[in-house]
């Protein structure tokens, strides 16, 4: 077997500084960026349902169901964002 170290050709990788290493500020800074891009994902996923209860819903049981889902939703987008600023 052969080094891959030994070989000129061989690219260094960059690997990502584990956050328990980070200077306080960093750490804050990454978990905010995590913050926003779950966030946005939640809202994505959040369109989707609506979208599809537009077409799909036709029973009250059914709005109460996406209901509790938007509001948990919500709530958790309050909770992270907050989290993330203090």
């Amino acid at each position: 077997m052969t080094d891959p170290q030994k070989h000129e050709s061989h690219r260094e990788h960059h690997l990502r500084t584990p956050t328990e290493e980070l200077p306080h500020q960093e750490k804050v800074r990454r978990q905010q960026r995590h913050i926003t891009m779950l966030t946005i994902a939640l809202i994505g996923v959040l369109l989707m349902l609506g979208y599809s209860a537009v077409f799909d819903l036709d029973h009250w049981a059914e709005w109460t169901v996406l209901g509790g889902i938007v509001f948990t939703a919500v709530g958790f987008m309050i909770a992270a964002q907050s989290q993330a600023r203090s």
